[in-house]
């Protein structure tokens, strides 16, 4: 009979932090301002402005009407390659109109959905690069930095490397204390013990060694003379005892909480 999966839940962690969130705010209110970037996005909306409020904008997923076969065609053939030109040229994820606003994020707030955000917040590869998506995709990653997955005991993080070390390791800390006690919860609904803690490894390497020393016939009197010769010989005996006692936990099963 083929053994039961384990049922592992899927979490997804929308991890951004005020922090991030503002950087991106800022980046995309100074963008805005600027002349030239203005000047094409004009120049821009002059050439394709009239299809696409007719079609409907490639960002607007849930508001355009679906695209025929000729459109997307057009789209991507006409329209995409000036878009990619222009978000590499400002170093965007997508052209975003300048009179677009996006929400603040203030101080104390915490904005777990991730609505969305400023295009200044990834680069334009992660956008438009469908071979990269495509390669990203299929090892887990999303291609934006600041999301984490667990697969049961596994974490994938994703760093944003432009981010500064001190934001990378805040979000790494946050992330993995809440997989951990998340993991803890699922575990403990399992009817399973998350393991607290960890011993010595000096420990373990005492508990096998006795193990084996009182399976090769040798009484608790010669181990501790073996083991501990130091030792003051009242407590001795009681400590080969506890190793054995130890070493007999790990073997029936508790091997399992060893980290």
């Amino acid at each position: 009979m083929k053994p039961t999966r384990p049922k592992y839940v899927l979490e997804f962690f929308y991890t951004s932090f005020p922090e991030r969130d503002k950087a991106e705010w800022y980046k995309w209110e100074f963008l805005r301002r600027n002349k030239q970037y203005r000047a094409d996005y004009k120049k821009f909306e002059d050439s394709f402005g009239a299809w696409l409020r007719r079609k409907g904008y490639w960002y607007e997923y849930n508001k355009r009407p679906k695209w025929s076969p000729s459109d997307e065609k057009y789209f991507y053939t006409a329209i995409a390659p000036v878009i990619v030109r222009l978000c590499v040229k400002w170093g965007v994820g997508d052209l975003h109109p300048p009179q677009r606003k996006f929400k603040k994020i203030r101080q104390g707030e915490f904005r777990e959905d991730r609505p969305s955000g400023p295009a200044t917040g990834f680069r334009p590869e992660l956008n438009w690069d469908f071979r990269l998506i495509k390669e990203l995709w299929g090892m887990g990653f999303t291609g934006t930095g600041g999301n984490a997955r667990r697969y049961g005991h596994l974490v994938l993080l994703e760093f944003d490397l432009i981010w500064p070390k001190r934001d990378l390791l805040h979000f790494a800390k946050r992330v993995l204390v809440r997989a951990q006690e998340n993991y803890r919860d699922e575990l403990r609904e399992q009817g399973m013990r998350f393991p607290m803690g960890r011993h010595r490894f000096e420990d373990y390497d005492t508990h096998l060694r006795i193990w084996d020393l009182e399976h090769s016939g040798k009484t608790v009197k010669e181990i501790s003379r073996m083991v501990f010769p130091s030792d003051h010989a009242d407590s001795v005996l009681q400590k080969v005892r506890d190793h054995l006692k130890s070493a007999k936990r790990f073997i029936s099963g508790s091997y399992k909480e060893i980290r």
